[in-house]
């Protein structure tokens, strides 16, 4: 089956019709207004036994030819194609990210050394939510046939955005996102578990799964998140934790300003994280715990995951792969023109 792409077969279906009828007016106002310098009854010759020779019988096929030179360029710009039956099958999951924008995300995993010639140079280093953004913004621009959702949390969940294939939609939010827009007081991770398989309940997709970003413990879940991952178990949803963050001490950034360099000052904390947690819900759920302590292994984790699920297959002709038919209709465009013109300078030259 050829398919035509739709807006060019519109635009050049009128072109091509206007092109037609201005190239037939323009035949006829040329016989009307343009004699012959010889006339000669022909219709009478006929009577005598004189018969019209080969080339008098094909005089107006250059004329064919060009019209049909024509024909075959407005079929190479309307794009037919045929599409690839061994790749009409597209890969496709449906994929929710369950994001920690909590207070802790603001901390910086670096040595003290490094925060210091960070700060020598006049840069500030990023936290833990613009790694996340970055890394997922990445991940998001890597995708083709997956559907993403992205769901925030803190003291409570919020969907920043449901199951889709808008990729573009979905950049512009994570660049508006700001770490504050969420109650930070809390890292609800029971609730953005029960909103993520929410999300999830609808989906007709074969592979469904949750990732699941935090760099904190369970506070302030109005759900008890190992409950929630027997739900998830049940309907065959795994989750991925990823623990975001070093082991060691992180830097929190103060509300102090050095008033000679501008620098913001940072303070040491000690993390508080619970791996035993987010390795209990992998376990349950039949997914798998990671642990990211830089941009990098973050990164990684979400490859790696994406690598490791089976992928459900969907038919879907629209986004199939295309064999493009139009260069064969622009060489027969070519060859036409090519023909009549040969024609025209030599067998079929008129005089005068």
């Amino acid at each position: 089956m050829i398919y035509f792409d739709y807006e060019a077969r519109y635009l050049w279906f009128w072109l091509a019709g206007s092109i037609l009828c201005l190239l037939l007016w323009l035949r006829a106002w040329f016989k009307r207004n343009h004699r012959a310098g010889l006339v000669f009854p022909s219709q009478r010759l006929h009577g005598y036994g004189i018969k019209l020779g080969w080339r008098a019988k094909v005089a107006h096929f250059p004329l064919v030819l060009r019209l049909l030179s024509f024909v075959f360029i407005f079929m190479a710009l309307a794009r037919p194609q045929v599409p690839q039956d061994e790749t009409a099958e597209v890969e496709g999951i449906d994929i929710v990210v369950a994001m920690d924008v909590s207070g802790s995300m603001s901390s910086i995993d670096i040595s003290e050394e490094a925060l210091i010639e960070q700060q020598n140079k006049g840069l500030t280093p990023d936290n833990r939510f613009q790694v996340a953004v970055k890394v997922i913004k990445d991940f998001i621009q890597s995708r083709q046939y997956d559907r993403v959702s992205l769901v925030v949390f803190g003291k409570e969940a919020f969907l920043q955005f449901p199951l889709t294939l808008d990729y573009g939609v979905m950049l512009k939010i994570l660049d508006q996102m700001e770490l504050g827009d969420v109650n930070g007081e809390g890292t609800a991770i029971g609730n953005a578990l029960a909103m993520s398989l929410a999300r999830l309940q609808e989906s007709e997709a074969k592979s469904r799964l949750v990732i699941l970003l935090t760099d904190g413990e369970d506070r302030g879940s109005n759900v008890a998140p190992r409950q929630v991952a027997e739900l998830s178990k049940e309907k065959g949803i795994p989750v991925f934790p990823i623990l975001v963050g070093s082991e060691a001490q992180s830097w929190q950034p103060s509300n102090m300003v050095d008033i000679y360099t501008g620098q913001r000052s940072y303070q040491a904390v000690e993390n508080q994280v619970n791996p035993q947690l987010l390795k209990e819900i992998a376990k349950t759920t039949g997914g798998q715990y990671y642990r990211a302590t830089d941009s990098e292994s973050l990164s990684h984790d979400f490859q790696d995951i994406l690598d490791s699920f089976e992928k459900s297959r969907l038919v879907d002709y629209a986004v199939a792969e295309r064999t493009e038919l139009f260069p064969y209709f622009i060489w027969a465009a070519l060859l036409t023109i090519m023909l009549e013109l040969l024609l025209s300078t030599l067998v079929l030259r008129r005089y005068p």
